[in-house]
């Protein structure tokens, strides 16, 4: 990893707060939209770090439980503030989305009866399509220089889609295959040092853990942050179990309603956690709820990120992340296929979703606008 002074990590990381607080108020389209963003930011226009250096902590980030982008963003502020510096890239991201949802979940009842609404955002859902798909142009143009890169991308993506393996396994199985065979021919390092983050995982005392529906709350969403790869469109189904059939606390309607207020909501889908919450109970639910989804992944990443200079020199885990960043491409590739499957119905919505791919795989704008636009188009088509 390329050294950096004292003061370029302190200026890159008021540059990356100021950034997570952005992306937190306008990041629209998912982790993955945000995953684009931060790279053009980081790396082309303020240049904070190189290529290598990205892709290496985005394949670390996807590798890790629990939204890419949030992963991403805290694994940078450890990388150019310490523990306190993934802390606050962390609470710059995810506040403002947590307050709109706040918002929508106070105000659902009224909004549901909208008409115009639902269709705006069953437009701005379709787009969404684009964007995942303009995210893996982009990652595998930096990517997939070589042939086996593709061949790991074309597999994962096939696997995916064919309903082969899970993501879980298309991770697991990449990463094994780079460190049996990708493995880079470094210098013997020294043995490094634990990190003191592993003191955060001291267990909870049972007496903490009662019948209160906000500690419910906080067990189901964390036993879903901690347990699900690939960002929040791979939490819907895990989501859509605790919450709609073991629990009964949302109709299937209204928890469909969470899943597109998540998607068109700045910050991860995952933040559809906090609506969820506040609907079962209110804003101490929203509280727990977003405690639970984001807090083990978080823990995780800020582990990943004070780890990164001994993967740095640690060639079986050079060789994993070798053989998981390519297959980073292939996911995001199935994500857009599992997206236009769920999301595109109609020869409208299909025009809408292929004119985004467009867009986004051509030019490089902000998938807000895309999205925005992708929401009138479908309320135009809706009206006629």
């Amino acid at each position: 990893m390329t050294a950096i002074s004292a003061p370029a990590r302190k200026r890159g990381l008021l540059r990356l707060l100021r950034l997570a607080l952005w992306l937190g108020i306008a990041g629209f389209g998912g982790g993955f939209a945000i995953v684009q963003q931060t790279k053009r930011v980081l790396v082309e226009r303020e240049q904070q770090l190189n290529e290598e250096e990205f892709l290496e902590s985005f394949a670390v980030a996807t590798a890790l439980p629990g939204t890419p982008g949030t992963n991403l963003l805290t694994i940078m502020g450890v990388r150019l503030g310490g523990i306190p510096g993934g802390l606050l890239s962390t609470a710059a991201f995810l506040l403002p989305s947590v307050l709109v949802m706040i918002a929508f979940g106070a105000a659902y009842d009224s909004l549901r009866n909208v008409a115009t609404l639902g269709t705006f955002l069953d437009g701005m859902s379709v787009a969404t399509v684009g964007v995942v798909a303009g995210v893996a142009v982009d990652i595998g143009r930096s990517s997939l220089k070589r042939r086996v890169d593709w061949a790991i991308a074309l597999v994962s993506a096939g696997a995916l889609i064919l309903h082969a393996l899970t993501l879980l396994e298309v991770i697991v199985i990449s990463g094994l295959c780079g460190a049996l065979f990708l493995r880079p021919e470094m210098a013997p390092s020294r043995p490094h040092t634990p990190s003191k983050l592993a003191a955060i995982f001291l267990p909870v005392p049972l007496a903490a853990i009662t019948a209160s529906p906000f500690v419910i709350l906080l067990i189901v969403f964390a036993r879903i942050g901690v347990a699900t790869f690939g960002g929040g469109f791979a939490m819907i189904p895990a989501i859509e179990h605790e919450i709609v059939t073991a629990h009964h606390w949302l109709s299937d309607a209204a928890f469909t309603d969470a899943i597109v207020l998540g998607q068109i909501t700045p910050g991860p889908v995952a933040i559809a956690s906090t609506f969820i919450g506040y609907r079962v109970a209110g804003l101490p639910g929203a509280l727990f709820a977003t405690l639970g989804m984001f807090t083990p992944p978080m823990v995780l990443s800020l582990f990943a990120g004070r780890s990164l200079k001994a993967f740095q020199t640690n060639v079986t885990v050079q060789g994993a992340l070798r053989g998981i960043t390519p297959a980073v491409s292939g996911i995001l590739a199935a994500a857009a296929v599992a997206l236009w499957r769920t999301s595109v119905h109609g020869v409208g919505a299909a025009m809408i979703a292929v004119v985004a791919i467009a867009i986004l795989v051509r030019w490089r704008i902000l998938p807000f606008f895309v999205l925005a636009s992708g929401g009138v188009a479908m309320l135009v088509l809706g009206l006629r």
